[in-house]
């Protein structure tokens, strides 16, 4: 059965039908009064309220006292003198509150007009008592909430009130006085309305509030309100209640108690609010909405919150001005119990201890949702729909005398509708398990009724429900959509469709031919089972249709769900009322303009439904009779037709032709036209003179605007830096080594950094390994394996560099060992090297001791590494990082305008601005524990894509919250929501700008329009696309376009050259901090490792006779900052849990250079055209230069380690590091070298003498391996 819904003349069903209008004198029936219904003539209702036996209905300058069937009773005097309610313009009621003292009622009425004017009424006779000024807010817009309470015998108003706005609120005759500017909450008694600071008068502190309700209970007041500039978009804070408490038992004052924060799911705006008593408990139910208008499936929601706990919660507020400590901000967070497109008010009643909640929509359809013990709804039933989808009025409010009724109200129009339809239910069965506690089966009647309809119900046989039904175990079922890896959806056509369904909708996205098993998910209100569509078509990998079910009309999420993952994240579709017609004009027309000779009736076809229209009528064609030509001296030609309708009768029709002009060539006018022409083309030519020196003008202001801006760069961007980054995400060693050892060689991570278990014992490795450790552990064997394999052709640089680097993961243990292997390599080396030219010795990293030794320093200097070099290192990224971002960065390139490395200078950007946006970070379904949302204000740029964006955002709230959001870039999507629109926001979309030779244009914040506004949170692109730098033929079209355009575009690389230097002035101290904090020595102590190979290089110089210092300082330099350190500082992805960029390398390159320049000893000859990069520090070289040296003295004047030192450092070292790595798998790799290289080897050891021992230990490790390799062990 489909719910109640008005006639085509606005009337109610037969079951309402018309009452008799009573003989009332005070005024008469108003026009347009339906059956059931009640219209208030000329305004739109402004409240509505129920006292003892009647219903108050106020709106514009009216107020009427109705009967309960809304049968007007009088209409209060002097409110309306006039015909309509709309007399005098800009009047609305603002308060309406009747209550019952002993001597009879009360009506407390208020009005905008008058400063917002408050009257006093005693009823039934409507005796006015007095009228108080500057009560309730005189403002169109301004809230008004009040609640008649009654304490120590006396009755008191308390009222919450909007009466000052700002300047844009403000209206003539609305001015309050200057003690109101401020006040929000006043607590008044009934018999004179004037506030005291004795009762109570609550002022807001810096903005003003938006007030939705006033309640009293548990002798309390509470008042839900928002900060007023939710209203347009711009205020992510969740609404708040507002709680006031009595200052004493025996006092009448009242005193806020505090405020607390009603978190429903991220919306900060409250529609609608009800107070529902059960027992001695209360809940406040409120309707939530976002501060947008636009309309998703989620834009509103209902939370229901404890009465006891906001008391308790509620703490002294920063919204108000108070003299108390300022606690903690408090807030309480309920999951919505309904979610729905448009929810407009609510009113919760107890029914049989049920919970019942009547729901108005903002396209008129009454809601009734039923509760359980938990909280949880079931699937709403529609009540009724309004058929001119007006808006629900935010108040419902139930029938005083029968509360079978519940009273309606939308626009100007209050009906009277029946709070259960409990016909719709057949059978027993169906009529218990519906679970409607009005509903019952009437025995004697056999159908399902309202117990007062039911003969007999009293009897307890006669009529029963509910709590006689069979026990069935009612939840709700909500799905969290999680974005799917694979399957995407970019849109839906149409997202508009009729309640009727529709045969084929299209589904646009991404990877459908890859998914299997695909199917639309259709939900609608929360609480409602989904519709499960499977697909009908898949068209193509972007294209697919389904075919829609019809409906109720509501908004409704779509989602996709693929080879039994979650769903996609849900696209809003709409569901509408079917189109209607009234009529078509003109209605009458010719046989020839349509079917000849036909009177057909106009009808609609929407899907497989016809609609009935009107009739067109149609009439024979015309027949021209005659006609007449005249030809006058007028210039004007009068064209006279005759035209014979058999219908229409004769008229005649004037047509008025303009005069036609004959052009005749003269011979005499051939000098003054050429004349004419010469000074026209004279004209022309001083005019194209004029407007190229404005160009050149314009040119010349933009180079100097930025030549000035850039120089103020200069001196003003070093305070823009933040060094406040958190937590520094520090690679475990294991990662660190393994990044280190295989900087090129990723496959090996996996391999190597297998977890290990944390005791292993030794005994029980496989034979085999156990003799090849032994033999690489044989220091003799091992240097004539390394320089064997060295003079092989075919054993590479990368071979000798893998080899060292197994070498040092077999030996990982053993590093007192590794050190003895080191020294007796590095000196064979110098060996080499001497005779030739020795300051090339460890210059590069081409023989297997130059990579044992980067990987040796690795080691030993990991700890030093963390502890020292760590912070300030990933200092320097951040802030390198924070000034990139701080300007244009072009996404398909990543040059900015920020840098410091030339060739990645950005200079082809126009103007650009910050702007501030409010991004939701929406709960991820996996987090349980996690915030229900979070909302962060994030600074970007007009011209950043989407995908920078997102990466800002993320970026913002890790540097909030001190940890990653859960979901990665392509993993999240961004949605602009505002008042103008919601849609998703995407780098490449329907909308982008495509440019010359099909190159699309990445979309940007700027091209969405997006200023200030609020968004609910890497990508490769191809040579197809383009973002900031154009294509050259596009770039060209622009710098020749005229005028004021044109130059603006115009750019030259050089006049950017000042941000390579605004951006080492804005990192400078950073750079120097960390440089110092490398070749500084911490309480005058050299780490171990540097100490000792310094100490080792200087014994070596001694012990060859090198005289020459620069010779050490040279070795020094090869040894360690050329050799680990400019490896550390070019790659910091070896050293923290980040992701290294194009453009960071670029940067980070640079400053290598300078670090490198520091250790150098070759003096710098800078000249003009010398790149920009040495440029840029070519005066701070010298000074580092002076304290490198100092920094290698200070070493060498340190006291030389003991060789006990050295080995309990490296013995130390070692047990750190036991269990990281796989040791066995180095082995294997060792292996496949030796067994390569088996005979070169077994030569040589022939050749040598003392190895016949060593030899046949390698020939047994080889007939061990050879056997695992028949079992495919290796």
């Amino acid at each position: 059965p489909r719910p109640q819904r008005e006639d085509r003349n606005g009337s109610l069903p037969a079951s309402t039908a018309p009452l008799p209008c009573p003989a009332v004198a005070e005024a008469p029936c108003p026009p347009g009064r339906a059956g059931g219904s009640f219209e208030l003539p000329g305004a739109p209702i402004d409240n509505i309220e129920v006292s003892g036996g009647g219903v108050l209905v106020a709106g514009g300058s009216c107020l009427y006292e109705l009967l309960p069937e809304l049968r007007p009773r009088r209409r209060v005097p002097p409110l309306a003198e006039g015909s309509g309610c709309g007399e005098p313009p800009g009047v609305r009621s603002k308060l309406l509150l009747p209550y019952e003292e002993p001597g009879g009622g009360v009506l407390l009425a208020g009005w905008t007009r008058a400063s917002g004017s408050c009257e006093v009424w005693e009823r039934p006779a409507y005796r006015q008592r007095f009228n108080r000024t500057e009560v309730v807010s005189c403002l169109p817009g301004g809230s008004t909430a009040g609640v008649v309470f009654q304490q120590a015998g006396a009755w008191y108003l308390a009222v919450a009130a909007t009466y000052s706005a700002g300047r844009r609120e403000a209206r003539e005759g609305c001015e309050p006085s200057e003690s109101d500017q401020t006040t929000a909450i006043t607590v008044r008694p009934t018999d004179s309305l004037l506030p005291s600071e004795e009762l109570g008068i609550i002022k807001y502190h810096v903005e003003p509030l938006h007030f939705v309700d006033a309640l009293w209970w548990g002798g309390h007041l509470f008042f839900p309100y928002y900060r007023w500039k939710a209203k347009s978009g711009t205020d992510p804070e969740p609404p708040s209640m507002a709680v006031l408490h009595q200052l004493q038992p025996s006092e009448r004052g009242f005193s806020l108690r505090g405020q607390v924060y009603l978190d429903c799911g991220c919306r900060s705006l409250i529609v609608s609010s009800s107070l529902v008593r059960q027992g001695a408990k209360g809940w406040w139910v409120g309707v939530f909405n976002h501060s947008h208008s636009t309309k998703t499936w989620n834009a509103t929601a209902v939370c229901i919150f404890g009465m006891e706990e906001m008391r308790e919660q509620a703490c002294a507020s920063t919204h108000f001005a108070v003299n108390e400590n300022h606690c903690e901000e408090r807030s309480i967070k309920k999951s919505p119990t309904l979610i729905h497109s448009g929810l407009a008010a609510v009113y919760g009643t107890v029914v049989l201890n049920q919970i019942v909640l009547f729901l108005g929509t903002d396209d008129g359809q009454l809601l009734k949702a039923i509760l359980n013990e938990d909280m949880e709804s079931n699937c709403p039933e529609v009540l009724y729909e309004i058929k001119e989808e007006t808006s629900i009025f935010p108040k419902l409010r139930l029938d005083p005398v029968d509360n079978n009724y519940i009273y309606l109200s939308s626009a100007n129009k209050v009906r009277r509708i029946p709070v259960a339809n409990c016909s719709r239910y057949v059978s027993e069965q169906e009529c218990l398990s519906a679970k409607d506690p009005y509903c019952g089966w009437c025995s004697l009647n056999r159908r399902c009724t309202l117990k007062e309809n039911c003969t007999r119900s009293n009897s307890t046989k006669g009529w029963y429900n509910i709590s006689h039904a069979p026990d069935k175990d009612l939840k709700i079922l909500l799905s969290f959509p999680e974005k799917n890896k694979h399957i995407k959806i970019h849109s839906i056509e149409p997202l508009w469709i009729s309640t009727l369904g529709k045969s084929e909708i299209t589904v646009k996205g991404e990877n459908f031919t890859r998914a299997s098993d695909i199917k639309l998910i259709l939900t609608g209100i929360s609480g409602c089972k989904p519709d499960i569509i499977k697909v009908r078509n898949v068209l193509n990998d972007t294209q697919m249709t389904f075919a829609l079910p019809p409906t109720r009309k509501e908004a409704k999420s779509v989602c996709i769900q693929a080879d039994g993952r979650r769903c996609s994240p849900a696209i809003t579709l709409h569901y509408v009322s079917p189109p209607s017609c009234f009529g078509i004009t003109p209605n009458t027309s010719w046989i020839s303009h349509a079917t000849e000779g036909k009177v057909v009736d106009m009808i609609l076809k929407v899907e497989t439904t016809f609609i009935p229209c009107v009739k067109l009528h149609y009439h024979p064609d015309p027949v021209f009779i005659n006609y007449q030509l005249h030809t006058e001296l007028d210039p004007d030609l009068e064209l006279k037709i005759y035209v014979s309708l058999k219908v229409i009768n004769y008229y005649s029709l004037f047509i008025t032709l303009r005069e036609l002009s004959v052009l005749k060539f003269h011979y005499s006018f051939f000098f003054p036209s050429f004349l004419v022409a010469f000074i026209v083309t004279r004209y022309k030519s001083k005019e194209l003179t004029r407007k190229q020196s404005q160009q050149l003008e314009l040119l010349e202001y933009e180079i100097r605007k930025e030549i000035r801006e850039g120089f103020a760069e200069l001196q003003m961007d070093e305070l823009d830096v933040v060094d406040s980054f958190g937590t520094v995400p520090f690679l475990d060693y294991k990662h660190f080594a393994i990044r280190t050892f295989f900087p090129e060689s990723g496959g090996f991570a996996s391999i190597f950094s297998e977890d290990m278990p944390q005791s292993r014992d030794q005994t029980r490795k496989d034979e085999s390994f156990n003799m090849l450790h032994a033999l690489i552990c044989n220091k003799n064997f091992l240097v004539t394996l390394i320089h064997t394999l060295e003079k092989q052709k075919n054993f590479s640089v990368t071979d000798r560099c893998l080899f060292a680097s197994f070498l040092t993961i077999a030996l990982q243990t053993k590093l007192v060992y590794l050190t003895q292997i080191l020294e007796v390599l590095t000196k064979d080396l110098m060996e080499q090297s001497s005779n030739v030219q020795p300051k090339l010795l460890l210059r590069r990293t081409e023989s297997v001791v130059e990579k044992l030794l980067t990987n040796w320093m690795s080691v030993c200097l990991s700890g030093f590494l963390r502890e020292t070099i760590g912070e300030p290192f990933y200092l320097l990224v951040t802030t390198l990082n924070q000034r990139i971002n701080k300007g244009p960065v072009d996404a398909i390139t990543c040059k900015a305008l920020y840098t410091l490395n030339e060739d990645w200078l950005l200079w082809q950007v126009s103007e650009f601005k910050t702007v501030t946006l409010n991004v939701i970070f929406e709960k991820i379904p996996e987090n349980e524990s996690g915030d229900a949302c979070q909302t962060i204000q994030v600074n970007v740029l007009d011209c950043d894509t989407i995908g920078q964006t997102k990466e800002k955002s993320l970026q913002a709230f890790l540097n909030k919250n001190g940890f990653l959001y859960g979901l990665q870039m392509d993993e999240i999507g961004l949605e602009l929501v505002s008042e103008e629109q919601q849609r998703e926001l995407l780098d490449i979309d329907g909308t982008s700008e495509v440019l010359e030779d099909g190159i699309r244009k990445l979309n940007t914040i700027g091209h969405y329009e997006v200023s200030m506004k609020t968004i609910p949170m890497s990508v490769d692109y191809s040579d197809e696309h383009c973002h900031l730098i154009l294509p050259d033929s596009e770039a060209n079209k622009d710098v020749k376009g005229a005028g004021h355009k044109g130059k603006q575009k115009f750019k030259v690389k050089e006049m950017y050259l000042t941000k390579l230097l605004s951006t080492k002035v804005a990192i400078h101290s950073v750079v120097e901090n960390l440089f110092r904090s490398i070749w500084s020595l911490p309480n005058n102590k050299a780490p171990v490792a540097i100490k000792y190979f310094f100490d080792f290089l200087d014994a070596q110089a001694e012990s060859k006779k090198i005289t020459d210092p620069d010779v050490v300082h040279i070795w020094k330099t090869n040894s360690l900052p050329l050799r680990f350190w400019v490896n550390i500082l070019k790659n910091p992805q070896f050293v923290f849990d980040i992701k290294k960029t194009s453009h960071i390398d670029g940067c980070l390159s640079v400053i290598a250079q300078a670090f490198m320049d520091a250790f150098s000893l070759a003096e710098q000859t800078m000249g003009k055209e010398a790149p920009t990069n040495k440029l840029l520090y070519a005066k701070d070289i010298p000074l580092y230069k002076k304290e490198v040296k100092a920094y290698y003295k200070a070493i060498r004047d340190l006291p030389q380690l003991t060789t006990s030192e050295v080995d309990e450092f490296l013995t130390q070292e070692s047990k750190k590091h036991e269990n990281e790595f796989n040791e066995e798998v180095a082995l294997i790799e060792i292996y496949k070298y030796i067994v390569k290289y088996y005979d070169e080897i077994v030569s040589k050891l022939e050749r040598e003498r003392g190895f016949e021992e060593v030899q046949k230990q390698l020939q047994q490790v080889k007939a061990l391996f050879d056997e695992k390799k028949k079992c495919k062990w290796i």
